[in-house]
């Protein structure tokens, strides 16, 4: 007997069960087609190697996304919109996006940047201030458009600028009226404080908003974006599963802060949070394989042009859209990858999970040094490198 297709159909069921994300696991399912003459050695042969040629998965989402305004969106809104369904856009703009109205408008731009064809719907977000309004929280409900309100604290991060300065003191009404609405808050979970050192901002930040908060209105739902630390993990599993979620992104999963300075300083690693110590990611590896439905995928692709990272005072954030699923995938244990990707994430937000499929093929592909857009040009995660596993948009017949 011979093995005719090393296909692997991910999901026979919908969540993930324990298993090393750094070792794949057995694949789901495997086809031979008998000959005349069984072969046993090479059935043995073939069990014993677990080959995967492809993965099968339902078209996955991205619950943190980055596309920017102009001549960026454009060159990058169709390295997402190939491979996602849907994605949470962040309002980090400048001005940011901080009404119903203007979320309007900015969907618009994108919908006008997708190309020919596309099903890609973007899942627009409001920039939470410290004088948002409940009543633009119901604005925002009434939409249809609007999935979330970001919390980025003042200073934490790119075009944070406008940010909450008191989230008790001044946010209070407007989280409330979250509640009433199931409207979720989206957390850049890090304190601004200078004395904090760069490497706890986010356990200070657990320990000092982010509890409290939770204690406060236990009913409103939170994700915390883009965990760094195991603090984070161990926080997150301490809450009553439904309200409070986490996404991971691919640089938390794949590098430690080494990666920051192998080889001389790497302004293309560079990102807010900012990596961890090896212990952190390894934390962060185990809480996405350990079957829980807590933790699903939001890359955080942050696109910065080539100038404005290599520079005196280099900008935050990794662009990491048309390298994304491939670089989970990369990260093993590929029976857990569909739940992780493709059903946690529209589970908690209440959203039907996609129908299409999506295919992955075990084929080596080299990532481009840059991408070019209007006025620049923009350098991608693992730009360079050779990569396994390579996404198309649908299976074969």
């Amino acid at each position: 007997m011979q093995a005719a297709v090393n296909t692997t159909t991910v999901g026979a069921h919908p969540h993930p069960t324990k298993s090393s994300f750094l070792r794949p696991s057995p694949p789901c399912r495997v086809y031979f087609h008998a000959s005349p003459r069984p072969n046993l050695r090479a059935i043995a042969m073939a069990s014993k190697s677990q080959l995967q040629d492809q993965l099968i998965i339902t078209r996955p989402d991205d619950w943190h996304l980055h596309l920017r305004e102009g001549g960026v969106l454009e060159a990058v809104v169709p390295h997402s919109a190939r491979h996602f369904g849907r994605a949470i856009i962040m309002p980090n703009l400048k001005p940011p996006v901080t009404t119903t109205a203007r979320a309007v408008e900015y969907r618009e731009e994108i919908m006008r940047a997708l190309p020919p064809g596309s099903s890609f719907e973007p899942l627009m977000t409001l920039y939470l201030t410290d004088n948002t309004s409940p009543e633009e929280i119901k604005l925002a409900r009434k939409s249809g458009i609007i999935f979330a309100v970001k919390l980025y604290p003042a200073g934490a991060t790119t075009n944070s600028q406008d940010g909450v300065t008191d989230i008790f003191g001044k946010c209070l009404p407007v989280l409330e009226e979250m509640v009433r609405q199931e409207m979720p808050l989206l957390v850049h979970g890090e304190v601004t404080d200078p004395h904090v050192d760069t490497f706890d901002r986010e356990k200070v930040f657990i320990d000092k908003i982010l509890a409290p908060l939770v204690q406060k209105l236990p009913q409103l739902k939170i994700v915390m974006e883009h965990i760094t630390t195991m603090d984070a993990v161990n926080f997150i599993e301490s809450c009553e599963e439904g309200h409070v979620a986490a996404t991971v992104t691919p640089q938390h999963l794949l590098l430690n802060r080494n990666a920051l300075f192998q080889g001389g300083l790497q302004p293309h690693n560079y990102c807010l949070p900012v990596l961890k110590r090896e212990t952190h990611r390894q934390a962060i590896v185990s809480a996405v394989t350990n079957g829980s439905r807590r933790y699903f995928l939001g890359t955080d692709s942050a696109p910065h042009d080539k100038r404005n990272k290599e520079c005196s005072c280099g900008c935050a954030g990794i662009y990491s859209a048309p390298v994304a699923l491939s670089l989970y995938v990369k990260a093993g244990a590929l029976d857990k990858l569909e739940a992780f990707t493709s059903f946690n994430g529209p589970d908690f937000y209440g959203l039907p999970r996609n129908t299409s499929k999506i295919i992955l093929r075990k084929n080596a592909w080299k990532v481009p040094a840059t991408y070019k857009h209007s006025s620049g040009e923009i350098v991608p995660m693992f730009n360079g490198s050779t990569l396994e596993w390579l996404p198309s948009d649908q299976p074969k017949e």
